[in-house]
């Protein structure tokens, strides 16, 4: 029904009405060419499923090591750096640690879909060799975590809080954290561990190689037999050859014309023309153009921030390479709402997104549509050819617009009156300095209160 009203609308000759007299001619006097062309589908099919099927198994493989190697180098860089220079749990690579081990390419998750595969018992002993291999280290890398944990707590917070931590045994609970530290580097840096993840490698290599190796001796069949049937249609194909050549140029005007048309089109990003050709070639430029609309509609989506509508970090990062780099003055600002957490922890996100609404709508109404949300509490505004006293301006009314919107908001920001004398990344970088530097100022300011409230 649906197909229906979209040839009623799209209008035009279909194509069935010129193609089925020669169908019918080319039938009758080639009815062999369809067993061939048959016969050449099926086989390019079983080549196809051949190929996807070695290619998905060499990719879940394969995935094994990635994981280990992502987990493995996780693991260290916390074990090895638990805290940062600010005295915070160093909780990136316990994030990524976490977030990576709930990805079902496990060893022994891959080793249980594989025994559901038509390979061979050598690929098969060679990955349950790797599998055994890399949940041995996740082990360790564990255990690891609980005797860290034991001396720097780990932050009760998604995903960290999800990990599988094992029990401490009584022995390890009673050594002194220079031990434990010393015990859960030994377990994901000493030999054992390096050991480990070569065995994952060199047991992933063999056994991708024996896949690869099965499906190249399938594909080279499948390819002498798709040759000889090739050689076969050949032979017949010269036989319609003028049957076809009429039809090419009975379609050129109603097909392949508009088609390149379309072409042009298309590398111009321009809107094709529904109202030539064949129907079914307006039905390709009627979904192209709708196509065209949705992926428009999708790319404003994917650069807005959906809590405040704002344009998100890839949007100022593209504004900044399409800035230029010479010939006009540029302002770049970066801006913190303070004390986002505590309004957090204390009276929930949703008091927490309010508070991130009210400082988007602070920002963007004193400094313009060039203001963006690059990250969680983080903005940035781009003004672009303005002088020195209109960006004192422009300040000024933000310290008032955020006193009437009861927001704290940490400002800095860089300027230059010719863009080719610096450079973007320096412009950020002094400007990310100021702003933290005024953000240090006011959370010292909320201790003092706490301390003389106290």
């Amino acid at each position: 029904m649906k197909n229906t009203q979209l040839q009623n609308h799209v209008g035009g000759i279909a194509a069935n009405s010129i193609m089925r007299p020669i169908i019918i001619i080319l039938v009758l006097l080639h009815a062999s060419i369809i067993g061939m062309i048959l016969q050449i589908n099926s086989t390019t099919g079983q080549l196809s499923s051949v190929m996807n099927r070695a290619g998905t198994q060499t990719g879940e493989a394969t995935s094994v090591l990635a994981g280990a190697s992502l987990l493995c180098q996780t693991s260290t860089n916390f074990v090895l750096v638990p805290v940062t220079p600010f005295g915070q749990t160093n909780i990136r690579p316990l994030t990524v640690y976490a977030n990576e081990l709930n990805v079902p390419r496990r060893g022994s998750q891959v080793l249980a879909r594989f025994r559901e595969y038509d390979v061979g018992e050598k690929p098969l002993s060679y990955l349950s060799v790797a599998a055994d291999c890399a949940d041995r280290m996740v082990q360790s890398q564990l255990r690891a975590f609980a005797l860290m944990n034991a001396v720097y707590p780990l932050p009760d917070a998604e995903p960290v809080n999800k990990l599988p931590l094992p029990a401490l045994t009584e022995a390890e609970k009673a050594l002194p954290d220079e031990q434990k530290v010393a015990q859960a580097r030994a377990l994901v840096l000493d030999a054992n561990s390096a050991q480990e993840i070569f065995f994952v490698s060199q047991n992933i290599k063999a056994c991708v190689e024996m896949i690869r190796a099965d499906a190249d001796a399938k594909a080279a069949e499948a390819g002498r037999r798709i040759a000889i049937l090739r050689y076969a249609l050949w032979g017949a194909t010269l036989l319609i050859l003028i049957i076809l050549t009429g039809a090419f140029i009975t379609l050129y005007r109603q097909l392949i014309n508009p088609l390149q048309g379309f072409v042009r089109l298309i590398a111009s990003n321009q809107s094709l023309n529904d109202e030539e050709g064949l129907q079914e070639v307006r039905q390709v430029a009627s979904s192209y153009n709708n196509l065209r609309k949705r992926r428009d509609a999708l790319q404003s989506a994917a650069e807005t921030d959906t809590l405040t509508n704002l344009p998100n970090r890839y949007r100022f990062e593209q504004y900044l390479l399409g800035a230029g780099d010479r010939g006009y003055s540029l302002a770049i600002l970066m801006l913190d709402i303070n004390y986002l957490k505590e309004t957090n922890d204390k009276l929930g996100h949703s008091a927490g997104d309010e508070l991130i609404r009210r400082a988007a709508n602070c920002i963007s109404s004193c400094f313009g549509e060039n203001s963006f949300r690059i990250g969680g509490d983080e903005f940035a505004a781009v003004l672009k050819d303005c002088k020195p006293e209109e960006l004192q301006e422009m300040i000024r009314r933000f310290e008032e617009a955020k006193q009437k919107a009861n927001v704290s908001i940490s400002l800095g920001y860089a300027y230059t009156d010719e863009i080719s004398e610096t450079t973007l990344k320096d412009m950020i970088e002094k400007a990310d300095k100021q702003m933290y530097a005024q953000k240090q100022k006011a959370h010292r300011r909320l201790k003092d209160i706490r301390d003389n409230s106290d």
